[in-house]
């Protein structure tokens, strides 16, 4: 009896022993590893600009989680920031923030104008309107790792639109008809030229910041047909323009190569990476898939009746779905004097088919049909098309948007027209403004009456998107 009481009672006592060993702290493995492994921001104040219902600006304040902007943390060189910046609004000043450590090491925060350090809470605001310095102390007590941290915020309201007027120039005050194209060179600079015709020559201007428009010095050894104005088109990196079926090519606007001659393409209508596009003496469409050295008959799906015979504009967009395809949209006035849309899908795949073009015809229930317009210009932006015409004489001129690709349209809500831009305007032919867009989103607007150049962009266009992966 006395030997199973002593068995029972040393058992007893190794487990006792056993679990008080198991809750000592003297088993706790203290590490020198001192990293943070993670960095959000949780709540911020932004401030929103709005308009009352009196047309009057007004700010209020919003209270917002941005936990789903991602922060990188690069340990190589121990700094921690946003690529995707905060948006607009937000108060740099007053940011939650929750911080995580390795082997839950202690994080401190270094003061913005002295070496005293405190510890970091997720539910005390800190000043991240400059970098800041932020320590992690190891479990050990023993390393210490510091971190700076930059906290990016958009200055600038992303969808905000401004027009931003450019150097006068009054040689373009001689001019009736102008367009403008714009191209970019291989190291990603934009030329934007411009072709004016006086009614008896056409002439090349191209523009530089520091200098505005200049005529171009061309190779050319004579003055270009006053028609040209009206036969202008951009493939690739390049211009091509049609003289008396001449077919021209440049980069600059300067120097200038002969593709062929005597061609039936009497008139360039549109173009794409793919073909250009031209009308023949005889107003039929024609299509060049060699850079304009030979020509044949485009297809249609409509009766070529149909086709815009006046003005013309086009534009070129590529597929979202497809690298290697582009919607190309013709728009022009009809013998008739009506407005008409017409679009096709290039296609520069291997064995892809070449497919017509097709007529967006106006159903009678369409209330949102462009209306007929004089001196119209076409540029695609930001997913959109917008025309630049004059709907009348006695009209001012005025930008016309469409969200479904050319068959709805709607006055513009989003650009505006620029300040001053119809002034002289109405006195002029309606052919003196022009409208296109550049490879860096910069929409320009011209009136040639006056002289006068506009250029904006909407700001998310013009932020700098990178790429960094540092895990």
């Amino acid at each position: 009896m006395k030997s199973k009481f002593a068995a029972f009672a040393m058992l007893f006592v190794a487990v006792f022993t056993l679990g008080s060993c198991l809750n000592s702290d003297d088993d706790f493995v203290y590490t020198d590893d001192s990293a943070i492994t993670s960095f959000s921001v949780t709540t911020v104040k932004q401030y929103i600009h709005t308009l009352s219902s009196t047309g009057a600006d007004s700010v209020y304040t919003s209270t917002t989680s941005l936990t789903g902007y991602r922060f990188s943390i690069d340990q190589n060189n121990n700094i921690i920031f946003n690529i995707d910046s905060l948006p607009y609004g937000v108060d740099a000043t007053k940011i939650l923030c929750s911080v995580s450590a390795s082997n839950s090491g202690t994080v401190l925060i270094k003061s913005k104008t002295s070496d005293t350090l405190s510890y970091v809470s997720s539910t005390d605001s800190i000043d991240f309107s400059v970098p800041r310095q932020l320590q992690v102390v190891s479990n050990s007590g023993k390393a210490l790792r510091k971190y700076t941290v930059t906290v990016n915020v958009h200055k600038e309201a992303a969808d905000s639109f401004k027009w931003h007027e450019m150097a006068v120039s009054a040689a373009l005050q001689n001019l009736s008809t102008v367009k403008t194209v714009a191209v970019s060179a291989a190291d990603g600079t934009q030329r934007v030229m411009l072709f004016g015709s006086d009614g008896n020559h056409t002439y090349i201007y191209t523009y530089k910041d520091a200098e505005g428009w200049s005529v171009a010095s061309t190779n050319l050894n004579h003055q270009l047909d006053a028609n040209v104005c009206n036969s202008v088109v951009t493939k690739s990196d390049s211009v091509y323009i049609s003289e008396n079926g001449n077919i021209l090519r440049s980069a600059d606007g300067s120097q200038w190569e002969s593709i062929a001659n005597a061609t039936p393409a009497v008139r360039l209508v549109a173009a794409s990476p793919v073909r250009l596009y031209a009308y023949s003496a005889d107003a039929q469409l024609l299509a060049s898939a060699d850079c304009g050295h030979t020509w044949a008959a485009a297809t249609i799906d409509t009766d070529a009746s149909f086709l815009p015979s006046g003005e013309t504009t086009y534009t070129c967009t590529q597929l979202s779905t497809n690298a290697d395809s582009y919607r190309v949209t013709l728009i022009g006035t009809r013998a008739d004097g009506t407005m008409a849309v017409w679009g096709k899908i290039d296609e520069a795949a291997a064995n892809s088919e070449n497919q017509p073009w097709a007529y967006y015809e106006v159903s009678a229930d369409n209330r949102h049909a462009l209306p007929t317009l004089s001196g119209i210009s076409v540029a695609a932006y930001d997913g959109r098309l917008f025309v630049l015409g004059t709907p009348d004489a006695s009209s001012a001129a005025q930008l016309y948007a469409s969200r479904d690709g050319g068959i709805t349209w709607a006055a513009d809500t989003l650009l505006g027209m620029p300040t001053d831009f119809n002034l002289s305007l109405q006195a002029s032919p309606a052919t003196a403004k022009t409208l296109t867009v550049d490879g860096k989103n910069f929409l320009w607007m011209v009136n040639a009456t006056t002289g006068a150049t506009w250029r904006g962009r909407i700001n998310r266009l013009g932020w700098e998107k990178k790429q960094f992966n540092f895990e």
